[in-house]
């Protein structure tokens, strides 16, 4: 078993079941140990964020959210199984292609957000509990975006999630990553759906541009760059971008959350619009300069 990452609530391994163990229908061998960190699990209020995570995820099923399997106890050890996504996360790809000079291939900028998205619509559009709550994830960012070696985009990490009336943090609390958070999160406002896409239209510029939109030399600048919301246009750092996919990214980044697109659905149809017109596929063929194909 290998530790595949650590974050700042728990540390994820690869595993292989063992022959005697008992597994939740459709659960494969080769998995994901998500553990809660030692250092936290003595804190009761870690250990119901962790949990709560799990409840949350293991109901959820989507081609593009990463699976979760079950949660238990062992010892004193909080765990979840997770679905295996072999490949990398996106922030490692944007971190290679900045360091390359590059701006990500159109065609595969626009499908991995169609990909995302349509995690997000599926998320926004379930219903939660008995009260049908709705969820946001508040923690979209290219680290919680998985690529597989298949060309599959999994969303993951639901550990900051917000389930109205189920799931929810301190008023006024700032959670989930900076850089991709809405300007009315940084400003403790009521945050929304809308805020998930926002930090999706964050990384579709980010994707297109080859640059990080949001950046500081500390947390104080971060939140005054994201509340400031100034955002170059695309073609200052890409001038081969298509104009309709300029467009579309200074929409989906608009300070004010009513002149966004106002659900994953809209966002996803313009951008299948987008790859329409320019012949982009909407499917794994879009990952193929990724992918090494």
């Amino acid at each position: 078993m290998g530790r595949l990452a650590v974050g700042g609530m728990a540390e994820v391994y690869q595993a292989r079941a063992r022959s005697t163990t008992q597994k939740s229908p459709g659960e494969p061998d080769d998995i994901v140990i998500k553990r809660l960190l030692p250092s936290y699990r003595n804190d009761a209020a870690w250990v119901k964020q962790f949990v709560d995570e799990a409840k949350l995820t293991v109901r959820l099923r989507h081609p593009n959210i990463v699976r979760t399997f079950r949660c238990f106890k062992a010892g004193m050890d909080y765990l979840m199984v997770q679905e295996l996504v072999s490949g990398r996360t996106l922030q490692y790809m944007q971190d290679a292609f900045r360091q390359a000079g590059a701006a990500m291939p159109g065609s595969a900028a626009a499908y991995i957000t169609i990909c995302l998205l349509k995690a997000l619509d599926y998320i926004h559009r379930a219903k939660v509990g008995e009260n049908g709550a709705t969820i946001v994830h508040r923690d979209v960012n290219p680290a919680n975006i998985l690529l597989s070696i298949a060309g599959d985009v999994k969303l993951t990490d639901f550990g900051v999630a917000e389930v109205e009336g189920v799931m929810r943090g301190d008023s006024g609390a700032l959670r989930g990553t900076l850089a991709y958070m809405a300007p009315e999160a940084v400003l403790g406002q009521a945050v929304d759906h809308r805020a998930d896409l926002f930090a999706a239209g964050v990384i579709f510029w980010e994707l297109l541009t080859g640059q990080r939109l949001f950046h500081g030399n500390n947390e104080m600048e971060m939140m005054h760059k994201v509340r400031d919301c100034r955002v170059p246009p695309v073609g200052k750092f890409n001038p081969e971008a298509p104009e309709m996919a300029a467009q579309i990214a200074r929409k989906a980044v608009q300070p004010d959350k009513a002149q966004r697109f106002q659900s994953a659905g809209d966002f996803v149809r313009v951008l299948e619009i987008l790859a329409r017109r320019n012949g982009w596929p909407v499917s794994v063929d879009a990952l193929k300069p990724l992918l090494g194909g």
